[in-house]
C-alpha cells in the first residue's frame, strides 16, 4: 500500500455561502413530524447564512480497510468489531466504527506524517455544507426522505452497508454516505448556533471547558430517517465510542 492508498477519493466544496441550521419557525413542524417537541429540535436554530472557505472532503467515511493500517503501525487500538487486531474481510469495504473521537485525532495525525496531506476531520459547519450544498435541502438528495437513497431504519437492511452503495443518495458536490449507514465525527465541540469557528469550538484540546462533547452528524442504519437530516445534531464525549460511529476525512486545498 502507497502513502496515497491509504486515503479515500476526495471531492472539492467550492468556497461561498450556504445555509446552515434549521428556521426556529420550523421546529414545531419537525416535532409534529417526527415526535418529541419543538425544544427537541432547539439546538439547530436558529438558521443562518455562513460563508466557508474552499475545502476537501473524503468521498465516502474512513473503512476498515483505510484504518487497520493506522493500527497496525503504532498499536492503536482496534475496534471492537474486528474481534482481532485486523479486520475480516467481511468488514474491510465497511466504514470503520467504535473509534473514539481522540482516536480519530490520532488517525488523523498519522496520516499527516504519512501522507503529507493536511486531512483532518471537518469542521460541523464544513459536514453540513458538504451534505446539503447552498440550497438548504433537508437531505442531501432533496427535501424528501428517500429509504431507496440511504441506509436507514426505514430501508430494513438491519446494518451497515459497504460505503458509496447509494449513489443516488449524493450531495449535491457529489459526496456520498451523508445520511444513514453510520454516524460520522466532526472537529467540531457542541455549541449553541450561530456556529461561529473562532468561538473556542474548533479548539482540539479546549482549556477549562465544562462540556468537551462532539458533535456527531449523518444518523446510521438503526436510526429513523428524520436523524439522518443534514441539520440534525448528536454529540458524545470526546473518549466514547459506538458501534454505530466512524469518521470522515477532510482537508485544506492544499493538493
Amino acid at each position: 500500500m502507497t502513502n496515497l492508498d491509504l486515503l479515500p477519493p476526495f471531492v472539492a466544496v467550492p468556497a461561498g455561502e450556504f445555509l446552515m441550521g434549521t428556521p426556529a419557525a420550523a421546529l414545531a413542524d419537525l416535532a409534529r413530524a417526527y415526535g418529541g417537541t419543538r425544544e427537541s429540535y432547539a439546538e439547530e436554530a436558529p438558521q443562518h447564512v455562513l460563508d466557508l472557505p474552499a475545502f476537501m472532503i473524503a468521498a465516502v467515511p474512513v473503512t476498515n480497510r483505510l484504518y487497520a493500517p493506522f493500527v497496525q503501525a503504532t498499536g492503536a487500538r482496534a475496534p471492537i468489531t474486528w474481534h482481532g487486531p485486523t479486520p475480516p474481510d467481511s468488514l474491510l469495504d465497511l466504514a470503520v466504527v467504535d473509534v473514539t473521537w481522540d482516536e480519530a485525532q490520532a488517525y488523523c495525525a498519522w496520516l499527516r506524517t504519512q501522507t503529507g496531506r493536511s486531512v483532518r476531520l471537518p469542521s460541523e459547519a464544513e459536514w453540513e455544507k458538504a451534505a446539503r450544498g447552498s440550497d438548504g435541502r433537508m437531505w442531501p438528495w432533496g427535501n424528501t426522505l428517500d429509504p431507496l437513497r440511504a441506509n436507514v431504519l426505514e430501508s430494513a437492511l438491519g446494518g451497515q452497508l459497504p460505503v458509496g452503495a447509494f449513489p443516488d443518495g449524493a450531495s449535491p458536490y457529489g459526496v456520498l454516505d451523508m445520511a444513514g449507514n453510520v454516524w460520522e465525527w466532526t472537529a467540531s465541540l457542541q455549541k449553541s448556533y450561530p456556529y461561529a469557528s473562532n468561538d473556542g469550538r474548533e479548539s482540539p484540546q479546549p482549556v477549562a471547558e465544562l462540556d468537551r462533547r462532539r458533535i456527531m452528524r449523518g444518523g446510521c442504519w438503526a436510526n429513523p430517517g428524520h436523524f439522518a437530516r443534514t441539520t440534525c445534531r448528536f454529540r458524545l464525549p470526546p473518549t466514547s465510542s459506538t458501534h454505530l460511529l466512524g469518521l470522515r476525512l477532510a482537508s485544506a486545498v492544499d493538493h
